[in-house]
């Protein structure tokens, strides 16, 4: 299970990164352990105190997050990608500090798409990937969920606005759609019960075969 913000440097002290809590992340992985899973959390950048009873790997970039991740999956029957992975990455990094008297431009790129990856190293590993959306209907909210079955074969997508009130990086609750061949509303509550639904939707779709 991947949480967090990843965090991108622009140069030896500054960075771009995303405002992810890692809340739904750490709620999903107490769940999990409540259920008997033997887990391992790759943790970007966090606002949560994670328990020491959590085997943890700790990362910061998007790309040090992607080589972890891809090393594990072949040992994993499930991955659950809640973190915010940077969209973009710096062509050139710097590596002394910008002197704040320049200018600057930053020259991006593409960041490479970890959950696209995941099923190409392990075809038959449950899926479960994350979109968060802003201020778009609920029509387009499914339909880049979809999108994201379509290209990384996701099984489930767990998707929301975060630009709906109590629904954003680091509040306490949430309002999600999860997303296959159906639509699950869940309505809001806290990010503790939306772990639960998550987990009985995964538990249904493991022992029906649906996947």
């Amino acid at each position: 299970m991947s949480l967090g913000g990843t965090y991108e440097p622009i140069d030896s002290v500054r960075g771009i990164t995303n405002k992810s809590s890692g809340k739904m992340g750490l709620a999903l992985a107490k769940e999990a352990y409540i259920r008997g899973a033997d887990l391992t959390l790759v943790v970007a950048k966090v606002s949560v105190g994670i328990p020491s009873v959590f085997d943890v790997i700790h990362v910061e970039t998007g790309n040090e997050m992607n080589n972890v991740i891809l090393n594990l999956i072949p040992d994993f029957d499930i991955f659950i990608s809640t973190a915010a992975v940077s969209d973009f990455e710096f062509k050139k990094k710097n590596d002394k500090k910008i002197d704040s008297n320049s200018s600057l431009s930053l020259d991006l790129k593409p960041a490479t798409k970890i959950i696209r990856q995941v099923k190409k190293i392990n075809p038959n590993i449950f899926l479960v990937g994350f979109k968060a959306e802003f201020n778009i209907s609920k029509e387009e909210i499914i339909c880049c969920a979809r999108k994201q079955i379509e290209h990384a074969g996701t099984d489930i997508v767990v998707a929301n606005d975060i630009s709906k009130n109590e629904c954003q990086f680091g509040s306490d609750n949430n309002e999600v759609l999860i997303v296959d061949d159906e639509v699950l509303t869940v309505p809001l509550a806290s990010k503790r019960e939306i772990a639960k639904v998550i987990f009985d939707v995964i538990s249904k779709k493991l022992s029906s075969h649906v996947y």
